[in-house]
């Protein structure tokens, strides 16, 4: 029997039951006319979770939260005009650190483009730079052919953006009117359930052999290997495999401060949190690397990496090239638990190593026992801000590390602790913009707290996502480091080569965070000592609404700081005889 229909609404109804039979659950929602179609049929579905944000930049961020928390790929609907530009921050991000969004825009159909028809712009492919794939799907259509293979190019692009290539795909939807459901255009026959295809089985990870004898004769030859791991999804068993193989091969292992292996029960000697102090002062250089993950995050250690004569292996299981310096890397596509599954069945000569070992794992201890500089600094000291955090968050805490100076502080100085964080960042392209809506997302998939360490640039870029907390009553607990404008800086050349400097870079904004913070019914806590701050970060704990701790630094004091801690390091590994090896 026929029914009447609206076609716009059939054929966004048609794409939400493919999304949902793909496994899709979230859908991130921005209000708008355009959309409508969209916005009702994921509405009125019972296999989404959804939310709501004004804010289409907000709601970018907000999903790649999500998506980095629960690993499943999520949906942003939008209207059409510059509301879909407003995504693109947090769709370069996905690009980057290889998460995937489904970015599914309404638009006008192509006649009103460049007509100065309203909210019209060529949204034709507009994120072609930071995509893995685009479609756009015309007019809807009613024909049976068409209908399938509207079905197949849905299911085709999340194959590609959920498994054969992580990250952002966009779909763009062209509508005209009328939009509503209860707008009937046709009377027609076909179900939606005769159209839907199912989600191709993913292909497993393989090393050829002629790759893994190479690695095999690397480690054969190697007297000073060392292992570099920065961020990327790994998996517990990945973390125990590699502390497995570190142990019964004595070789160290450098963590990055964007990998929560730093802060996983039984982390083993090996594991090394200070390489970015000593590698600028040792003279015995290792002879191999292997890098897993993201780059470092550290300077130093990646001018280390530029300049060391060290055969450098960098394993990616999607062969991305994660080496800034693009000198020296050898570049093998692999998941990485395949090659330790190999490489562990083999023993190196380990007691050819100890010696090795035990030079790293001192220079390791001397640079962590004159961190005593920075834990015993006066209130207001940024460096010492991130392990008071760490004393006091409870374990299987989530902790979002904001980008600029609070990352750097985090790599520096975050000591080894036999206690389980689960460590998150947006170090894709790294900008500030959406820090607090990404946390945001995290923070309402999980029951664990979830804290966040944010400046107050950071802060001010997306002070409009605090309407999220409120709204969705997510209890993220945010610590809100205010040097008054960009401290960062100071810690450049800059500083003290422009008279301008105050001028064009730090740009003090001399805001009052405390008011804004409770504008948007949040609970706030300016901490005047160490103690209060300890004191307020137990309590906000226990909150279930969202709570920020504000702490004001010195950042002229906090650089200088930073400097004589190198200072001391630098100096204290030249005189010492590990130094040498001796």
């Amino acid at each position: 029997m026929k029914k009447y229909i609206n076609r716009n609404f059939f054929w966004a109804d048609l794409f939400v039951s493919q999304l949902s039979k793909l496994g899709v659950r979230h859908v991130c929602i921005s209000p708008g006319s355009r959309n409508t179609p969209l916005t009702l049929a994921f509405a009125q579905s019972k296999s989404f979770k959804k939310y709501l944000h004004i804010d289409e930049r907000s709601n970018g961020f907000f999903a790649l939260g999500i998506a980095k928390k629960c690993k499943q790929p999520v949906a942003i609907v939008t209207t059409s005009g510059t509301a879909v530009a407003e995504l693109y921050p947090a769709i370069i991000e996905a690009f980057i650190q290889r998460v995937p969004l489904i970015i599914c825009t309404a638009d006008r159909p192509a006649y009103l483009i460049n007509t100065g028809a309203n909210q019209t712009i060529n949204q034709n492919n507009i994120f072609s730079n930071h995509i893995r794939c685009f479609v756009d799907f015309g007019l809807p259509s009613l024909k049976s052919q068409i209908l399938k293979s509207f079905c197949k190019k849905i299911v085709n692009s999340i194959e590609i953006g959920v498994e054969a290539n992580p990250g952002p795909i966009h779909f763009n939807f062209p509508f005209k009117k009328p939009l509503e459901p209860s707008s009937y255009t046709d009377k027609i026959e076909p179900q939606i359930k005769d159209y839907l295809l199912s989600k191709p089985k993913p292909k497993g990870s393989t090393i050829k052999r002629a790759e893994l004898n190479k690695i095999i004769s690397y480690f054969d030859k190697s007297e000073k290997p060392l292992f570099h791991i920065g961020w990327a999804e790994f998996s517990n068993q990945f973390y125990k495999k590699l502390i497995k193989f570190s142990e019964k091969n004595n070789i160290p292992i450098m963590v990055d401060g964007t990998c929560e292996l730093r802060f996983t029960k039984g982390s083993n000697k090996e594991l090394l949190t200070n390489h970015s102090a000593f590698l600028p002062y040792i003279e015995n250089d290792p002879d191999l690397i292997i890098q897993f993950g993201n780059a470092p995050t550290s300077k130093s250690v990646l001018n280390y990496f530029e300049n060391t004569n060290a055969k450098r292996i960098l394993v990616n299981k999607y062969g991305d090239l994660k080496d800034p310096a693009k000198i020296k890397g050898e570049l093998i596509k692999c998941e990485p638990s395949v090659i330790l599954d190999e490489l562990i069945k083999y023993t190196f000569n380990p007691s050819k190593l100890n010696k090795w070992n035990d030079y790293i794992i001192e220079t390791e201890t001397i640079c962590e026992n004159k961190k005593s500089l920075i834990h015993s600094s006066p209130y207001g000291n940024e460096s010492r801000i991130v392990n008071e955090v760490l004393s006091v968050i409870p374990e299987n805490s989530n902790l979002f590390i904001s980008n600029s100076l609070p990352i750097r502080d985090f790599d520096y100085f975050a000591s080894k602790r036999k206690t389980n964080f689960k460590v998150f960042t947006n170090r894709g392209a790294s900008g500030i913009d959406g820090i607090i809506s990404t946390a945001s997302g995290i923070a309402s998939q999980i029951k664990n707290a979830t804290f966040l360490i944010i400046g107050d640039l950071a802060f001010y870029h997306n002070v409009n996502a605090l309407a999220t907390l409120r709204e969705m009553n997510i209890p993220l607990k945010i610590i809100l480091v205010n040097n008054n404008g960009g401290g960062i800086f100071k810690m450049l050349p800059v500083a003290d080569s422009s008279k301008n400097f105050s001028k064009y870079f730090t740009t003090s904004h001399n805001l009052n965070f405390g008011k804004i913070v409770k504008a948007f019914d949040g609970n706030y806590a300016l901490a005047k000592s160490w103690n209060s701050f300890r004191k307020n970060l137990k309590k906000v704990i226990e909150n279930n609404s969202y709570s920020v701790i504000e702490i004001l630094t010195d950042a002229n004091n906090s650089v200088n700081t930073r400097k004589k801690y190198w200072k001391i390091v630098g100096e204290q590994l030249k005189l010492s005889d590990v130094s040498k090896n001796k």
